[in-house]
């Protein structure tokens, strides 16, 4: 009797060092398994959709960038990013203090857009609340989830004209660009290749117009021109053939 009670306590501390070890190894290749980048567009109370998307690294860090449509700008974010035991929920850690665009399920090349307290809400249906994997070439290129802000246009330093705004682009993972080119927003396509090239696109701005037009004039035409791009640390660069960098960008958002 004695012998069959240490046999089952053997056991049973054997299989707690499995089941600690085997959660331990969930958690540690959920990362690898989910990592990649992630789109989709999902319900807004007050405007046509957000669009969302997650760039998930094998290290544990994010980042993600936030459009409302019909309004300009991207909000980016970017941290650290956590799993529950299962291995099966995200928590991206430090996205804001209401909880919104926090918590993650993790499906097959899927993330799950939770509420604020982590849940599936009665009622929801997940598929408006989905973000699917992308694999194209903008996905992992670099220049996406990120905001690119104009300091050099045509080897000229870029100051900012009485009247102007920050001329800026931003790259969205469905191959969508928009900006500011220092008076106007502007929108459209972009197209990319694993060799460097770069294509835009559909281009279209608002009409507003302002005192000084030289930058905004000049960055759509470097726009309409670029046929490649390459990067260089925090620097985005724009060129045509083996000419002169015709744009230079900076961003301050390395994920």
């Amino acid at each position: 009797m004695k012998k069959n009670t240490q046999k089952l306590l053997l056991c049973a501390a054997a299989l707690a060092v499995f089941c600690v070890s085997g959660c331990e190894n969930v958690k540690k290749a959920a990362p690898f398994a989910a990592a990649g980048s992630y789109f989709g567009t999902v319900p807004c109370a007050d405007c046509s959709g957000i669009n969302l998307e997650v760039i998930l690294n094998a290290d544990f860090k994010y980042s993600m960038a936030v459009l409302y449509q019909e309004r300009p700008g991207t909000i980016l974010k970017s941290g650290t990013f956590a799993w529950d035991e299962a291995g099966t929920k995200i928590d991206l850690q430090n996205v804001n203090e209401s909880g919104s665009f926090q918590y993650f399920l993790l499906q097959e090349n899927k993330l799950v857009l939770l509420s604020p307290a982590g849940k599936i809400e009665e009622g929801v249906k997940t598929k408006d609340y989905t973000l699917t994997k992308i694999d194209s070439p903008a996905a992992g290129s670099g220049i996406t989830a990120r905001h690119w802000k104009l300091v050099e246009l045509n080897s000229q330093p870029v100051t900012l004209g009485k009247g102007n705004r920050e001329a800026y682009i931003e790259f969205s993972l469905d191959g969508r660009v928009s900006g500011n080119l220092s008076c106007n927003f502007f929108n459209g396509a972009f197209t990319l290749q694993k060799d460097g090239r770069i294509r835009f696109a559909q281009l279209a701005s608002t009409q507003k117009m302002c005192v000084d037009m030289r930058t905004e004039t000049e960055l759509l035409r470097v726009l309409q021109n670029a046929d490649s791009y390459t990067l260089n640390g925090s620097q985005l660069i724009l060129n045509r053939a083996r000419m002169a960098p015709l744009a230079r960008f900076e961003t301050k958002y390395l994920p």
